[in-house]
């Protein structure tokens, strides 16, 4: 009971600090290399927060993916977990369309997973594009 008290206190204070938090919305292609993933787009819901100008901090979730992010600019760099609970990183580009329409082209980095064959080989590396709204 008293670590929940903590984290709700902890996540509690990081939204007092925080300095703009908003809701995202978007709708993600996980492998625009592959031919089939284009027709089998998921979801993903998150929150944004600016913690200074021009520099913004935030999760992200879709289809079992978890992600913490730190964007700068037209740049975003993140870090979490795929639907298989193994580590991901992903480095990419952020572009504004309009005034709350964006569009995000990142490389998905799998070197730390497995791709569940016995082989002990990674899962590859993707390039995904996401379309989010952010309110």
């Amino acid at each position: 009971m008293r670590k929940n008290i903590k984290i709700l206190f902890f996540l509690l204070s990081s939204f007092i600090y925080a300095g703009d938090v908003s809701p995202v919305l978007g709708i993600r292609f996980s492998d625009i290399l592959a031919s089939n993933d284009l027709q089998d787009p998921t979801n993903s819901l998150g929150l944004k927060m600016e913690i200074s100008e021009g520099v913004y901090s935030g999760f992200d979730v879709s289809n079992g993916d978890f992600r913490i992010f730190v964007q700068r600019n037209n740049m975003i760099f993140g870090m979490g977990n795929n639907n298989q609970n193994q580590p991901q990183f992903t480095v990419g580009g952020y572009y504004g369309a309009l005034e709350n329409l964006y569009v995000n082209l990142e490389y998905v980095i799998n070197q730390l997973t497995d791709d569940g064959l016995g082989a002990g080989d990674p899962i590859p590396d993707q390039l995904r594009i996401s379309l989010s709204v952010q309110f």
